[in-house]
């Protein structure tokens, strides 16, 4: 009888929402306009379901992620860079002018909701046509702003920001476009990509890192510990970011208390401008010593420890100001 009972409410059950399903059926939207159907216990989330429906038809929510990989060689002598983008879309069903989505019916049955709600293309494209101006005034703004600045880092930042927003821009457009609304290609939005690109591309082509000649110790072990990943120039600064080590001799003294020599070294990694605008200043973290019975020990066990010290934190820092060409 128990199981009876429960196969009986699994078919009055299904035969509601058959029921209420069929009521939904009859009620229709506008030609042409987006439908959404929702049944769930209450109201409010019934609304939502419909919502939900409508925005997986029209694509209501797009998000960029960008890749960037950057290659730096020498061919010839000549120092190459380059920068590929991926660009990755990744849709979600999130209506973003919900309140413009009218409910058509709601009907109201033993506890249960069911609506339907319709939402003209024209409603539908509103949040684009907002971010296409949003997009465009950001862009006029990078055009003004970019091409003044001197920091590598800051130049690579505008770029990458820059490219970003006008992928957004053509997708926005084919969002439109599949909506049946007119996205106007605008030229001047075109220009001013074209102009923070090939401002970019001038600068990066013409930019490198020089490191002056020094014959102190730590200067020399940390210049071969950067020239395998990176083109270091020797010479005055013309373009782009110039590197120095401060505080790069070792320091050695006595320590009575101890018995012996101590030697250490903290060098500070200083990047500038060629016109000797400051960047950043890094010290060598942690500190190298090493003490010993005689100062000449000290010094070489410290040596050896110099030519093995991690500068990997230094390396990637410097990643962030080398601007990378555009293809």
């Amino acid at each position: 009888m128990k199981y009876y009972l429960l196969f009986f409410a699994m078919l009055v059950g299904t035969a509601f929402s058959q029921s209420m399903t069929e009521a939904l059926a009859d009620v229709k939207c506008a030609s042409g306009d987006f439908r959404g159907v929702g049944i769930a216990k209450n109201e409010n989330d019934a609304i939502a379901q419909a919502r939900s429906m409508i925005a997986s038809q029209i694509k209501s929510s797009v998000s960029y992620k960008s890749e960037s990989k950057m290659d730096q060689r020498v061919v010839d002598g000549s120092e190459q860079l380059s920068m590929k983008n991926t660009m990755q879309t990744q849709q979600e069903s999130k209506l973003l002018n919900a309140q413009d989505a009218q409910v058509k019916k709601s009907l109201a049955k033993d506890g249960s909701h069911g609506v339907v709600a319709c939402m003209s293309r024209v409603n539908a494209a509103k949040p684009y046509q907002a971010r296409q101006t949003q997009i465009a005034d950001s862009l006029s703004m990078l055009g003004k702003t970019a091409p003044a600045q001197k920091s590598p880092k800051l130049k690579k930042t505008a770029w990458q920001k820059t490219s970003a927003l006008y992928n957004e821009y053509l997708d926005n457009g084919k969002v439109l476009q599949s909506l049946g609304v007119p996205s106007v290609s605008s030229e001047e939005v075109s220009n001013l990509y074209e102009l923070v690109k090939s401002d970019y591309q001038n600068f990066c082509s013409n930019q490198k890192i020089y490191w002056p000649n020094s014959s102190d110790y730590g200067s020399r072990i940390l210049y071969s510990k950067f020239s395998g990943d990176f083109v270091l120039n020797p010479g005055d600064c013309e373009n782009g970011l110039q590197l120095s080590i401060l505080d790069a001799e070792i320091q050695c003294e006595y320590k009575a208390s101890l018995g012996n020599h101590l030697c250490s070294f903290r060098p500070i990694l200083k990047g500038e401008s060629c016109a000797g605008e400051v960047f950043f200043q890094l010290p060598l973290n942690p500190v190298l010593s090493i003490s010993s019975k005689t100062p000449r020990s000290a010094e070489s066990k410290l040596e050896s420890k110099i030519r093995s010290a991690d500068i990997s934190s230094w390396k990637l820092e410097l990643k962030k100001w080398v601007s990378s060409c555009v293809e």
